[in-house]
């Protein structure tokens, strides 16, 4: 990255889908303008697909701004892992993520890049993202945080209750660009094997966050709709994977004193408005098996008096 001179490094984490690496992640970085200035880490969470492996392989060998690294044959169950290698390895001044399924949109990382750098006072920069599924959708995070969040001098101002003000509401890691001394330097692991570890990591970062730069637009584009995606192949051991994730939730509400409001605030929208809705896409053999997990996740928050009717019906049928 020195001998090079690159400025932005992007995590790319790999699992058994090097196709959409190469058609979809990989072929955006290539549009855009600071291609040559990006340190693009490749890192593979053990992919068990040989092509896969031979994808990013190639692709390291092609692009001296490219590395690749492997990590042993088998996989970790999520993106965390190779998420945290890649922080880890990041050699250069500025770092952000990109799932291989996913794309940089418009030369959003560029946008971003250069408007952190304008804002020395900034943690990170921040832009919106555009979602498909069967239409076209955009999350406007500016939007969603602007009644809550003090802005000066161009900047969202964070403070140590803000993520209770806007009700622990999260932005994706994909749509930012960090400085890569103060994100290593908060220590922040995401939690191996679990999903939705993502949407947890912006909530840690931005209760660290001093500021940040806002991007009015989308910079990169999720498809919600890949048949193979984690989030899209609903099982018991899918809801495991949220355990993990909420047990390192909870653990750390609890330590920075934030978790009854997360319950009282989130939790129960959240556990009807996913849990629920995924609960319906397991097959109904596994259902109980399923809603047993349900009960681990719910009991780490302690209790809590359900207002929703569906909740409601949820803890009679699987009391």
């Amino acid at each position: 990255a020195q001998r090079l001179g690159l400025e932005l490094a992007v995590v790319v984490p790999i699992y058994n889908n090097g196709d959409h690496l190469r058609h979809k992640a990989f072929a955006s970085l290539r549009r855009s303008s600071m291609f040559e200035r990006m340190h693009v880490l490749l890192i593979n969470d053990g992919s068990t697909d040989a092509a896969t492996t031979e994808t990013i392989e190639e692709i390291a060998a092609a692009w001296p701004n490219v590395s690749a690294f492997h990590h042993a044959r088998g996989g970790s169950g999520s993106a965390s892992r190779p998420r945290n290698t890649g922080l880890a390895l990041a050699r250069t001044p500025y770092v952000t993520y990109l799932d291989p399924d996913d794309e940089e949109l418009a030369d959003g990382y560029s946008e971003l890049l250069e408007t952190l750098k304008a804002a020395p006072e900034a943690n990170f920069a921040l832009g919106t993202m555009a979602v498909w599924t069967n239409r076209l959708l955009v999350q406007d995070y500016h939007d969603w945080f602007s009644q809550e969040i003090e802005q000066r001098d161009g900047l969202f101002r964070p403070t140590k209750d803000s993520l209770a003000k806007i009700r622990f509401r999260p932005a994706s890691i994909e749509a930012m660009v960090a400085r890569t001394g103060w994100l290593q330097s908060l220590g922040l692991e995401q939690p191996v094997g679990a999903v939705g570890q993502d949407t947890f990591f912006f909530q840690q970062l931005l209760y660290h966050t001093d500021a940040y730069a806002p991007v009015f637009r989308p910079v990169y584009t999720y498809y919600g709709a890949v048949e193979t995606s984690i989030v899209n192949v609903v099982s018991p051991r899918y809801f495991r994977k949220y355990l993990g994730l909420e047990q390192a939730r909870a653990a750390w509400l609890e330590e920075i004193g934030l978790k009854q409001e997360y319950l009282e605030s989130r939790f129960e929208s959240f556990f009807i408005t996913w849990y629920l809705r995924k609960l319906k896409q397991v097959p109904e053999v596994q259902r109980a098996e399923a809603a047993e997990v349900l009960h681990e996740i719910v009991d780490l928050y302690g209790d809590h008096r359900w207002k929703d009717l569906e909740a409601r019906r949820f803890f009679k049928r699987y009391p």
